[in-house]
């Protein structure tokens, strides 16, 4: 199913465009939300978080309110990549390098310093730890998150720019984008070996329904990780705009244009 630019354009200011068509029948479908002028992070249960002006402000959306987070430093702000953990908001700082825990009502409970990273990209939450890629020091590393002990995790390939993170119920899989390949972990770290992706500019993944679903940048669509055919066509922009795709339970598929 292609959205044409016309739908897109037609969205103008609003939060997104919701299409109608299921991206997977079953009991669990996903539908296809654009959102413009803001990273959209699906957490779950109807929530999201929303990051604006280049990562420094942080929205979340939680049962029909809007509560701002403050980081306590905006212009050393960067917000690119967020999930729940029990009730709190974790977000990662990508400028400070830090996990940053936040309650429902908006207030920080805690934060974890991430100073050992050049970069950090992206993380999954799996129990007791954090896996976080680090995209300019080109490690993953296994992040404990009560004692702070911290792990590299080593793939059969090294990490040439690890982007971007997804957990599904059996493994966790790495995008790393300067070699576009894909490497698979067990859920405590074990390497599952990599493979070469298919895709001309992979430059994000998230699961869904326990399958991986990447972006293609070049080609403006998304693909099953495990099929060549695109299972849906993105609008006409710009590489660049085709910032991000998140999805959790109980949301929608949320690209960020």
């Amino acid at each position: 199913m292609a959205i044409t630019r016309r739908q897109f354009i037609a969205a103008g200011g609003a939060a997104g465009i919701l299409l109608s068509t299921p991206l997977v029948a079953g009991t669990t479908a996903a539908r296809v939300e654009l959102v413009s002028a803001a990273r959209a992070i699906a957490l779950g249960e109807n929530q999201r978080l929303q990051i604006t002006d280049h990562g420094r402000q942080a929205q979340w959306y939680r049962n029909g309110s809007t509560i701002s987070l403050d980081t306590g430093a905006p212009h050393e702000t960067r917000i690119v990549a967020a999930a729940l953990d029990g009730d709190n908001a974790v977000l990662l700082d990508r400028s400070q390098r830090r996990l940053s825990w936040f309650r429902p009502d908006g207030s920080q409970a805690r934060h974890i310093d991430l100073t050992d990273l050049q970069e950090p990209a992206d993380f999954v939450l799996n129990g007791d730890h954090a896996l976080i890629a680090d995209v300019h020091g080109h490690r993953l590393m296994r992040l404990h998150l009560r004692n702070e002990s911290r792990v590299w995790l080593q793939s059969d390939r090294p990490l040439n720019g690890p982007a971007s993170l997804a957990k599904t119920a059996e493994r966790i899989t790495l995008l790393t984008l300067g070699d576009r390949r894909l490497h698979h972990f067990t859920l405590t770290g074990d390497s599952l070996g990599s493979e070469v992706s298919t895709l001309t500019m992979p430059s994000g993944l998230t699961a869904v329904n326990d399958q991986l679903l990447i972006m293609d940048r070049c080609q403006k669509q998304l693909c099953w990780a495990d099929r060549a055919t695109p299972v849906l066509a993105l609008p006409q922009t710009s590489a660049q705009q085709l910032a991000h795709l998140s999805w959790q339970p109980g949301s929608n598929l949320l690209i960020s244009v």
